[in-house]
């Protein structure tokens, strides 16, 4: 008898080991496709953005004037330092 009573109990443990490889398998499967998603997701928006920045609708009005106005700012901003510590 106590040899079916320890090969009930490690078929038990091997049954029990396997649920555990199982879900083990499963989150780990599940964290790839959290990560995968995530990502997607940000290339999508930056793709979206440089499309929308580029287009000739409102937004894209907004992002050459954006531009501009750092271009413009990045050019006059040392000579108006200048001019103020010179003068």
């Amino acid at each position: 008898m106590s040899n079916m009573e320890n090969l009930e109990t490690e078929l038990s443990e091997k049954e029990r080991q396997a649920r555990v490889n199982e879900a083990a398998l499963a989150s780990i499967a599940a964290e790839r496709n959290r990560r995968s998603a995530s990502g997607h997701a940000v290339i999508s928006s930056a793709m979206g953005y440089g499309s929308g920045a580029l287009g000739k609708g409102l937004f894209g009005r907004i992002s050459h004037a954006a531009k501009l106005f750092c271009i413009l700012f990045a050019f006059l901003v040392p000579s108006l330092l200048i001019w103020q510590v010179l003068l």
